[in-house]
């Protein structure tokens, strides 16, 4: 196992060293922190060759081992702060894996899709301070132990005694973080988009290439819609990570092309690498995170007495693909038509057809 000890702030441990894991923990271990990965298999083997991190701005970065400590979980048992970033179905055995060597008074932040995953963290490891976090941008996994950040955005953490310390070492790195009060609404503003991820991998497209696509623009609204309506019945409000109303989206959604194009400009500035942490997963052969994202929504949805009929299709038809290992492509009318089809048994709601353009 490689050492890292040099620098100044916080040893900080990276949990789930999937493409968000690696970037935020590459881009702290490049600015002088010292980092430790918890990896095993394929990823383990990689980063003893080294660790390549690139941005869309074109910053690139190529760390040798001895930048970064890397090794199974019981390496973060010195570390101070834990980034935990496992997939939502992960979180149980890592959390069980880790309580077995974390250190009395570290701190975990979550920086995972979802919801519900901080909950989980705190019935697990009650001894140490559970931190919601979120990162709202787009991470691309090139290879083992290559990881390129797609698009414009900061890394979001709740506020703690940690947090402070982290967000400094982050910001010297070129690693931008903040902390934020409202961190539980921007988790489930952050859902909002996160109900995109299951379609990228029904579209099989570049994000930017789906985006524009009407149909797809469309379906995605409809689901966010019964995400807003279910969060609307249980009282739970849900914030931006950016400035944008959450409540907005749905109607810029459906925008002509040419005039979504126009007011999303500043969203669609992301390089063709693009993709979501879902599309990855289904080359990797992971098993789907949609039940804690679209599913999710249904589940609320069902607690105050609605119903999420979009997102339910969209697990089922991303439960198939998965099952198949490989994307349907399918067309973004068709699964408009599909969504409508769910929708018709709610009469009162009107679907809006997309123009041609």
């Amino acid at each position: 196992m490689a050492s890292a000890k040099s620098g100044q702030g916080p040893d900080i441990g990276i949990m789930g060293s999937g493409a968000i894991g690696l970037y935020v923990g590459g881009m702290l271990a490049q600015g002088g922190a010292r980092v430790a990965f918890a990896a095993r298999g394929r990823t383990l083997q990689a980063l003893g060759r080294g660790l390549a991190v690139s941005r869309h701005d074109g910053f690139k970065a190529e760390l040798k081992p001895n930048r970064y400590a890397a090794g199974p979980a019981d390496s973060l048992a010195g570390c101070d702060v834990v980034l935990f970033c496992t997939k939502s179905g992960d979180t149980e055995a890592a959390a069980r894996d880790l309580a077995a060597s974390i250190r009395p008074g570290a701190t975990v932040i979550s920086l995972q899709n979802g919801v519900g995953n901080v909950e989980l963290l705190r019935s697990l490891l009650p001894d140490h301070e559970i931190v919601a976090g979120t990162v709202p941008f787009n991470v691309v996994r090139l290879s083992p132990n290559a990881v390129h950040c797609s698009m414009e955005g900061a890394v979001l953490v709740g506020p703690s005694g940690a947090s402070v310390g982290l967000e400094a070492v982050a910001n010297a790195a070129g690693l931008k973080l903040q902390v934020r009060a409202d961190i539980d609404a921007v988790q489930w503003g952050k859902l909002l988009l996160n109900l995109n991820n299951g379609l990228n991998v029904l579209s099989g497209l570049p994000l930017r290439r789906q985006f524009e696509d009407p149909g797809y623009r469309h379906v995605l609204a409809m689901a966010m819609e019964e995400l807003l309506a279910a969060l609307d019945a249980a009282g739970i409000r849900a914030v931006g990570a950016t400035r944008t109303n959450p409540r907005l989206i749905p109607k810029v959604l459906r925008l002509p092309t040419w005039l979504f194009r126009i007011v999303a400009r500043q969203q669609l500035r992301m390089d063709d690498t693009a993709r979501s942490s879902s599309w990855d997963d289904l080359q990797a052969g992971r098993a789907p995170e949609t039940r804690f994202l679209n599913g999710a929504v249904s589940t609320l949805a069902r607690a105050h007495g609605r119903t999420a009929p979009v997102n339910d299709v969209i697990c089922r038809l991303v439960d198939a693909a998965f099952a198949a290992g490989a994307s349907p492509k399918m067309p973004g009318v068709d699964l408009l038509e599909l969504a409508s089809e769910a929708m018709s048994a709610r009469p009162s709601v009107q679907v809006d057809r997309p123009s041609a353009n």
